[in-house]
């Protein structure tokens, strides 16, 4: 699913083979059913939440002491489809932030944005990953779009993403999304 140059890996990674566990974030435990949660009990929501960031990290301290070179951290959640601005930046945007500033160090994190035009891109452009990576078809978001709000290496079906991301025949957001 993923070609790259291997200068382009190289300038990231040093060169070699990149091991990368793919990790779903907070969000992904509960989804929206969550964001009901937190309008009935905030307190018992926001302990579910709790919960799920540390489950989620020491799934990703898990996978790096098995000696994977970083992280594929599916964001869910920061989409009209999942919640509302309020909703996402309130609960979610910030502990997305922490467990991926916790593993920054990292030889290789790709954040992959789990959405179609309704991400909220401005959100989510500046958490810390060494890769962006997204659908393409799906989002309708170029190349040239994403780079106007975040520097760095980008992963997409777009010709101009330094790592090329093809799956033939389907959109890589109908493998991605669950909710």
């Amino acid at each position: 699913m993923v070609d790259a140059d291997p200068e382009i890996v190289a300038k990231f990674v040093g060169g070699g083979q990149v091991v990368l566990a793919q990790i779903d974030n907070p969000f992904a435990r509960f989804g929206p059913a969550l964001n009901a949660e937190f309008g009935v009990d905030p307190v018992v929501a926001a302990q579910k939440l709790d919960r799920a960031t540390d489950e989620v990290r020491r799934k990703i301290q898990e996978a790096l002491g098995a000696g994977a070179d970083g992280i594929v951290y599916r964001l869910f959640g920061a989409r009209a489809r999942h919640s509302t601005p309020m909703q996402y930046g309130g609960h979610y945007l910030e502990r997305d932030r922490e467990l991926l500033e916790e593993i920054a160090d990292a030889r290789l994190n790709v954040l992959l944005l789990v959405g179609d035009d309704d991400l909220y891109l401005d959100f989510i452009c500046d958490l810390p990953a060494h890769v962006i990576a997204w659908d393409r078809e799906a989002s309708g978001f170029s190349s040239a779009q994403v780079r106007a709000l975040r520097t760095g290496a980008q992963a997409s079906s777009d010709p101009d993403s330094e790592i090329l991301l093809y799956h033939p025949g389907v959109r890589i957001a109908d493998q991605l999304d669950r909710f």
